[in-house]
């Protein structure tokens, strides 16, 4: 296996950071590989990913590409990062310098400097008044505001022209892969979607419905969620005919995320139950956040009729703490927990990814299209 990692380790600190992050909220972007399994780049993420246990992220094969051009993508890739320190930034410039690329293109790439700025790190030349002197290597005298000339000698504007346009080249496919990728992803999810069948009542319904977020996630946008499943607005979550799905005395545990526990109250309503109390995951892991970072969900416990609640001496604590997996996994505890408490009664999960023995289940991603077992 061919290494492209350009860059050093990630310190401790950052690499914590990064996997934080990631077991938050997912891998944002995709880990690049070439046609014979070698990355590309998104090391850190893999690793990340590896250590979190987690065996699905969004990937990229990037194919065609001779082994120059391969590293040379990867620099580019990595120039974008904003955790590289100024020396390792440099050291990626020199390498893009040799390989031919002037000091406007690598600038451009980059993103973050001017051509002079980088004309002038790579030349070794501080900024100074006009009338300031340094001494060269060569041991001759130069204006501070004139750059040394160094062993780089700038392409043809020709040659200009044609790399400049490969590396934009590059960055198209890149995101044009990527878009490609996540509706690719949509429309296979897509093909489980199904009406929510009401011929069937049940005293037990376990909710994880997909919301959708208004407000960008820190450090991402906000369709990233949409690389995981098909989201929904509040108002079509309300729609959902789940009063004709429970019968007149039913228990209703509903997940909700901080940010949306108002509207999930909204939801209780408008599928007519009554809240009671809630459960708390700790994912032991701290995530990201705009006003509190982020470490546990609620698991709403709700009820309508004469339903009665679990037996005395069997409840199980408010708290629950297990280290978060997957992308909106939730811990098999809680509906161990359901099951424990009504045993006798019929249940079914909305939204569900993955069927228990004998619940009924609907959800685009259960691998069944109708409110049964199978």
């Amino acid at each position: 296996m061919t290494d492209y990692q350009v860059l050093p380790p990630l310190s401790d600190e950052d690499f914590a950071a990064l996997k934080a992050d990631i077991d938050a909220r997912g891998v944002l972007v995709p880990v690049e590989y070439d046609e014979d399994g070698n990355v590309l780049d998104g090391h850190h993420r893999l690793r990340a990913c590896e250590e979190l246990g987690l065996t699905a992220w969004p990937r990229l094969i990037r194919k065609g590409l001779s082994e120059p051009e391969k590293m040379h993508h990867a620099r580019q890739l990595n120039l974008a990062r904003r955790h590289m320190t100024k020396d390792q930034r440099q050291a990626l410039w020199a390498d893009l310098r040799a390989e031919g690329m002037s000091y406007r293109q690598i600038a451009e790439v980059d993103g973050t400097v001017s051509k002079n700025t980088v004309q002038r790190d790579l030349s070794g030349v501080p900024n100074g008044t006009p009338d300031d002197k340094i001494t060269g290597k060569d041991g001759k005298s130069y204006p501070a505001r004139q750059p040394m000339r160094t062993a780089f000698v700038d392409p043809t504007p020709s040659g200009d022209r044609e790399a400049l346009a490969s590396a934009k080249a590059i960055r198209a496919r890149t995101a044009d892969d990527s878009r490609t990728e996540r509706l690719n992803n949509l429309a296979e999810i897509a093909l489980g979607n199904a009406e929510l069948e009401t011929g069937t009542r049940y005293p037990i319904i376990y909710a994880d419905p997909p919301w959708r977020y208004e407000n960008p996630p820190i450090g991402g946008s906000n369709r990233s969620i949409e690389n995981h499943y098909p989201t929904m607005t509040l108002e079509e979550i309300c729609a959902m005919p789940v009063s004709d799905l429970a019968t007149d005395d039913a228990m209703l545990y509903l997940w909700a995320t901080a940010p949306k526990l108002a509207e999930c109250l909204e939801v209780v309503k408008a599928w007519g139950f009554e809240y009671r109390t809630n459960m708390v995951w700790d994912k032991v892991n701290i995530g990201m956040g705009y006003h509190a970072r982020n470490q546990h969900e609620l698991l709403l416990i709700c009820k309508r009729g004469q339903i009665p609640p679990p037996a005395a001496g069997t409840q199980p604590s408010s708290v629950y703490r297990e280290v978060r997996t997957a992308h909106s996994a939730k811990p098999a505890f809680f509906a161990e927990m359901i099951e424990e408490a009504y045993p006798q009664l019929p249940k079914i999960e909305l939204f569900c990814r993955s069927p228990r023995q004998g619940w009924a289940v609907h959800g685009n991603q259960s691998g069944v299209s109708d409110a049964d077992g199978s």
